[in-house]
């Protein structure tokens, strides 16, 4: 029946603690194979260059000017409208009065200081 309790299974040869551990060596094994594959993978793979390979030819300036993104200057439009953008927004630390960073400093110095003298007290008790 299958609502009925079931029955008690002798122990299996699966079950032993010689078993278990060759289960585990080999887990582990298949583990170090598996981190050890896809670190080739990432190694042989084109998309993932770490390096920006050197500039080439005689031109010096232009290399490091496409570095440094200098390829906003084809969209000027577009660089104007992102720096537009970015200086209508404020900045989140500049979005606090100078009245609410002092308040927060006390309320903050407090709690620092009641966690401090609390360890302190908990180390030299014992």
């Amino acid at each position: 029946n299958f609502w009925s309790e079931p029955a008690e299974r002798s122990p299996a040869l699966h079950d032993t603690p010689s078993a278990l551990l060759v289960q585990a060596a080999m887990a582990a094994r298949m583990l170090v194979v598996l981190v050890l594959a896809a670190a080739l993978a990432a190694l042989l793979s084109p998309a993932s260059t770490g390096f920006v390979s050197a500039p080439s030819g005689t031109d010096v300036a232009a290399p490091t000017a496409a570095l440094r993104g200098a390829d906003a200057v084809a969209f000027p439009a577009a660089a104007a409208a992102y720096g537009a953008l970015a200086a209508s927004a404020p900045m989140p630390a500049q979005a606090w009065t100078e009245k609410g960073l002092l308040q927060f400093g006390q309320v903050f110095a407090l709690f620092f200081l009641f966690f401090w003298i609390a360890g302190f007290v908990r180390m030299m008790t014992i």
